[in-house]
């Protein structure tokens, strides 16, 4: 095997971490999607649906899961486990992470984003472009830290929580877990499980 990655999920999202893992010098990508037959002008291979996949597993060193989706990300992150397959992270090179933090596998960490010291990013994170996570942060498995997010020390995020695109969050609050946040919101109390926050 010559280091190909397998990667789930041939939309927008896809394109940014196909973008991703050819800056991590992978030479062999391809995407797996079950809508294959309607993607057009991907820059990528596209090798087929995820049922091509299931019977090509030996035929790569890596995999990953490049769905926006939080849910349906899990889903097929959850699949690959069972396969017991190499599941990795994707890191912009232009992104900054300390060496005092801890990254869970399946995570993404897009162009220009900080992860700071001592922040704990769980499984199948997105944590998107320009996004600052500070501090003593923790990020719960398959939540979505949008770009331009900017999350002030000792802030907790839940699982499948959706922080929207320049959402802020004042230092030391709790977000629960299944939580939506509207674009530009800005979060000075902690908001509770299963909940919409529209500023």
């Amino acid at each position: 095997m010559n280091n190909k990655i397998a990667i789930i999920g041939a939309g927008g999202h896809g394109k940014v971490v196909g973008e991703i893992a050819l800056l991590n010098e992978y030479k062999n990508i391809h995407f797996f999607d079950d809508k294959y037959k309607e993607i057009k002008d991907f820059p990528f291979n596209i090798s087929g649906s995820i049922n091509c996949l299931k019977n090509s597993l030996n035929d790569y060193d890596k995999f990953f899961v490049a769905i926006g989706n939080n849910v349906k990300r899990f889903e097929k992150f959850e699949w690959l486990k069972k396969q017991q397959v190499n599941i990795v992270s994707l890191l912009h090179p232009n992104s900054t992470i300390s060496k005092f933090s801890y990254l869970g596998a399946g995570t993404c960490v897009m162009a220009n984003a900080v992860v700071n010291p001592g922040s704990l990013i769980k499984e199948g994170v997105i944590i998107n472009t320009s996004a600052s996570i500070d501090h003593d942060c923790f990020i719960d498995d398959f939540a979505h830290i949008s770009p331009n997010c900017s999350l002030s020390g000792n802030v907790k995020v839940g699982k499948f929580s959706h922080l929207g695109t320049g959402t802020s969050v004042h230092p030391g609050k709790f977000i629960g877990s299944n939580v939506k946040i509207g674009v530009g919101s800005k979060i000075f109390k902690d908001i509770l499980d299963n909940q919409t926050f529209l500023s």
